[in-house]
């Protein structure tokens, strides 16, 4: 179909009430519903890797500081 056609076929459709107009609301909610979907993943995303980063730091703090005392109280230790 060519790109005249399909003008002329739009065109009632992007100057009149009824269900194009609507049709078009709930394709642009449809578009910004996505796009706070991505950023709403992106950003647990982000937050989880930094949860994982700070927790796999903290596991390598306590092996290096605390080698074979893990688990233990400070009244076992002496």
């Amino acid at each position: 179909m060519s790109t005249a056609a399909l003008v002329q076929l739009a065109g009632p459709i992007s100057s009149e009430n009824g269900p194009g107009l609507f049709l078009r609301f709930i394709l642009i909610a449809s578009f910004v519903g996505v796009g706070l979907m991505v950023w709403a993943l992106a950003r647990a995303g982000r937050d989880g890797a930094k949860r994982d980063a700070a927790r796999a730091a903290a596991r390598e703090a306590e092996r290096a500081g605390t080698a074979g005392t893990a688990g233990r109280t400070a009244d076992d230790l002496g």
